[in-house]
């Protein structure tokens, strides 16, 4: 498996983050020497068939945009330039890929979202567009030119139900990248990329959820868990005043109750902690577990090592720790496990830093403690990890 490393001559992290991470667009040259695509065009048409890939088709032509949801078995159909294939998750589905996020460790793990990968054929592209998540795009083959805004009210288009646009940016910066060169976006600059030749593009999103999305993930941890079941209580007859309701209409006092009992919910830190960790420490696309044919035992965990060489991590399996009240936690697919011991904290950061697959031997030699055992034994057992042999339930 090919190796990436960042051009230290041409990308010092520390300056990164001190003056461009968040706040300016940046244009790296030779971010990568020599570099060589991890993924061809022909494979990267093979991932998008897989099942659980998200992929899709946009195309242009005298503009007018389409796009056409994967799986897309069939290419003849398209012309010979002015469209895309765009693949998310590669690195959850083709290993050779998630080598290309490993230089990008200098930012929180929890942050990193995915790799998606692009194939344009000349004068592909997606028009001039928003995100909502910081990106590094690096240019394998090819060349492509970007132009890049800077944040502002611009009027959202749709020329196709499912591709967002915006109309009225005009570009600040206009450049061409060429094989291992690599652009920075923050969240919400204006861009627009557009392929001069054939090319291949590979973009390592990071997520930064809303407020929506964390109030919606806080809704949904409250009804599954039965917490935040406090309800309204009226205020009539509870206090001095001889006020009576007055029929549809809801007074302040009302108001205030609602706006108090929201904010009450929002002031429980414990609470809020645990649907944190819980939406950070989760895939939105569901990890595609592999579990034992039959169920493994703490103690004859140590035996059904031995009989293999490695275990492979699940594709998708996101995990991480914290702390919650001096107790060391660590979470897998929103599953908190309390790591009681130095042996289970050992191990769960062993594999925490080990994204495709660990030797066994090397699990074997930590003498694992009974707590780490178990721990290990319900992580294969919830086909979190799994021996490289098995077949997939």
């Amino acid at each position: 498996m090919s190796e990436f490393k960042l051009n230290p001559a041409a990308f010092d992290v520390s300056d990164f983050l001190r003056n461009d991470w968040q706040k300016r667009p940046r244009i790296i040259r030779q971010a990568f020497l020599n570099f060589a695509d991890p993924i061809s065009a022909d494979e990267l048409a093979g991932v998008a068939l897989e099942p659980g890939v998200d992929s899709r088709v946009i195309s242009s032509k005298d503009g007018q945009w389409d796009l056409q949801h994967g799986p897309v078995e069939d290419y003849s159909y398209l012309p010979d330039q002015g469209w895309s294939l765009l693949v998310q998750a590669v690195n959850e589905h083709f290993p050779p890929a998630q080598a290309l996020i490993e230089p990008f460790r200098f930012l929180p793990d929890w942050r990193i979202d995915d790799l998606m990968v692009s194939y344009s054929t000349p004068g592909g592209g997606v028009g001039a567009h928003l995100d909502q998540y910081d990106v590094f795009i690096i240019q394998g083959q090819g060349r492509r030119r970007w132009q890049i805004g800077s944040p502002g009210d611009y009027t959202t288009i749709t020329p196709h139900p499912d591709l967002k646009q915006i109309e009225g940016f005009t570009a600040e910066l206009d450049e061409v990248l060429e094989p291992g060169d690599m652009i920075y976006i923050p969240a919400g600059f204006p861009h627009a990329g557009e392929s001069l030749s054939e090319c291949i593009n590979y973009s390592v999103g990071f997520r930064a959820p809303s407020q929506a999305e964390l109030l919606s993930a806080l809704a949904d941890y409250a009804l599954d868990n039965d917490a935040l079941e406090r309800r309204f209580k009226d205020s009539v007859g509870n206090d001095n005043s001889n006020a009576k309701p007055s029929g549809w209409h809801l007074d302040e006092n009302a108001l205030q109750g609602f706006r108090q009992l929201m904010r009450d919910a929002l002031n429980d830190n414990k609470l809020l902690d645990e649907v944190i960790c819980q939406l950070l420490s989760q895939n939105p696309r569901p990890p595609l577990l592999v579990w034992p044919e039959t169920a493994v035992t703490e103690s004859g965990v140590k035996r059904y090592l031995q009989r293999y060489p490695s275990l492979q991590r699940a594709v998708g399996l996101r995990m991480l720790t914290t702390d919650v009240a001096g107790q060391r936690y660590g979470l897998v697919q929103g599953q908190r496990f309390e790591l009681t011991d130095a042996s289970s904290q050992q191990l769960f950061t062993l594999l925490l830093n080990t994204h495709l697959q660990i030797a066994t031997d090397n699990l074997l030699e930590l003498n694992l403690s009974s707590a780490a055992l178990q721990l290990l034994t319900q992580f294969i057992n919830e086909g979190f990890w799994f021996v490289e042999t098995e077949e997939q339930a």
